[in-house]
């Protein structure tokens, strides 16, 4: 049997290979027929060794497959083959997961193409784990908040969101820092202002590049912008929620100059607040508004929309 797990969400994925290997643990307890290959460190040779040598104990045996699309044409070949000959995929008493780590600054490190690739999308059972999209990241924060037995209010949920993305290995560090900052307290919630006290916001330049793009006019530099920016395996979702966070900045240092936060954002936001006046801001912010509305009532693709907000700036 061959599960394989890979996406862009490398949490979830190894969340899903945690769940796998105790599940296993717990039915056979001896150990000793479950081995992890990492082909960054072991050679095919060593994968063999692993599936051939005769299991103890007659447990089941659990091979857990690490890296195997970073290494060469030739040697994911030869992998290939001997998968198929070897029948892995029909032998009930082997269990053999291929994790896969796919970040989203490597989107396209697994071409779809890709002969291994398709193998086991076909003959494994598959699990592929995408960055979550902002309504099911609101859910995870609190679903993960109230397994620490506290609660989280809605607007420390979007504060939070805007500050980390959808990187939960930093999401989960933070909520755990806010977690131990606030569990003193009988009962706590955390709220908007321990977002800001402990939170840094991850500093996103392309972001930034797009607005400059944006406030000196410059139309087709913006869209370009964009599209690199998808090219990179960012979601239309999260791309509209760093617009909402930061035009929501420009308001506001336009209003009344105040910044709580990262000095490289007040620098930049400051910089940025002088290509546009307030009356514009408020138009444009009131559009996003319009933007995100026409994404979630169906009337028009994230994408698209996204594109007609800045042609029509």
């Amino acid at each position: 049997m061959i599960y394989f797990l890979f996406g862009q969400d490398t949490y979830q994925s190894r969340q899903k290979l945690k769940e796998i290997v105790e599940e296993y643990k717990k039915r056979h307890q001896s150990g000793l027929n479950f081995i992890k290959i990492n082909f960054d460190e072991k050679d095919l040779g060593d994968f063999k060794q692993s599936i051939e040598t005769v299991s103890m104990f007659d447990e089941k045996k659990l091979v857990i497959v690490e890296d195997s699309f970073h290494q060469p044409e030739y040697f994911q070949k030869e992998l290939l083959d001997y998968l198929k000959k070897r029948k892995i995929s029909n032998d009930k008493d082997l269990i053999v997961v291929f994790w896969a780590r796919l970040a989203a600054k490597r989107a396209e490190e697994i071409k779809p193409e890709n002969k291994l690739f398709k193998f086991l999308k076909k003959k494994a059972k598959t699990q592929e784990f995408k960055l979550l999209q902002p309504h099911k990241l609101r859910e995870w924060i609190k679903k993960y908040i109230k397994e620490q037995k506290g609660n989280i209010d809605n607007r420390a949920v979007e504060i939070l969101i805007e500050y980390v993305g959808s990187d939960l290995w930093r999401m989960a560090n933070e909520l755990d820092k806010l977690v131990s900052y606030k569990i003193r307290d009988t009962k706590y919630e955390i709220r908007a202002k321990d977002i800001e006290k402990l939170v840094k916001p991850e500093i996103d330049v392309n972001i930034f590049n797009i607005i400059d793009s944006l406030g000196q006019k410059n139309k087709k530099q913006a869209l370009r912008l964009i599209h690199d920016y998808f090219k990179k395996g960012e979601s239309e979702s999260y791309l509209l929620n760093r617009f909402v966070y930061q035009f929501r900045n420009l308001i506001k240092v336009k209003s009344d100059g105040k910044l709580d936060m990262h000095p490289f954002v007040i620098k930049k936001t400051l910089s940025q607040a002088g290509n546009f006046s307030l009356d514009e801001l408020k138009k444009i912010y009131c559009k996003l508004l319009e933007v995100d509305l026409n994404i979630k009532t169906g009337k028009m693709d994230a994408r698209t929309a996204l594109e007609l907000f800045v042609m029509e700036l």
